[in-house]
């Protein structure tokens, strides 16, 4: 009886295996765009976006600007999220409309973040 438990225990758990790879085999990525089923999400950018932060004279950073964001991002919500080891801050800003194929844009309003504490970053966009 002992054995057929095993047996049984095993059998589940490879058909739970077999739906969850066969549900993420079933999602669809190509270049700049991940869909599942009708739906699909394409983002303005396949660029990696690049960022220089500005530090006033007591050390906090006050601005963090972010390079060259495509004119296709035009009106999408631009996200910086500074990471410390005791938690984190985050600003936003609307992407502006820019005359050439790309711009810089500004992002503050991140409150009092010592430079030094910070051991990260990250930028993201969403419409």
């Amino acid at each position: 009886m002992k054995r057929l438990n095993t047996i049984l225990g095993v059998l589940a758990t490879a058909a739970l295996l077999t739906v969850g790879i066969a549900s993420a085999a079933s999602l669809g990525i190509g270049t700049g765009q991940l869909s599942a089923g009708n739906a699909a999400v394409t983002g303005c950018t396949s660029s990696a976006l690049t960022a220089t932060r500005k530090v006033n004279n007591s050390g906090d950073v006050t601005e963090v600007d972010v390079l060259s964001v495509p004119q296709a991002c035009a009106n999408e919500k631009l996200a910086v999220t500074l990471v410390e080891s005791s938690g984190s801050a985050s600003a936003s800003t609307t992407v502006p409309a820019c005359g050439s194929s790309s711009c810089s844009v500004a992002v503050t309003g991140f409150g009092t973040v010592l430079a030094s504490n910070v051991n990260s970053f990250a930028l993201s966009l969403t419409q």
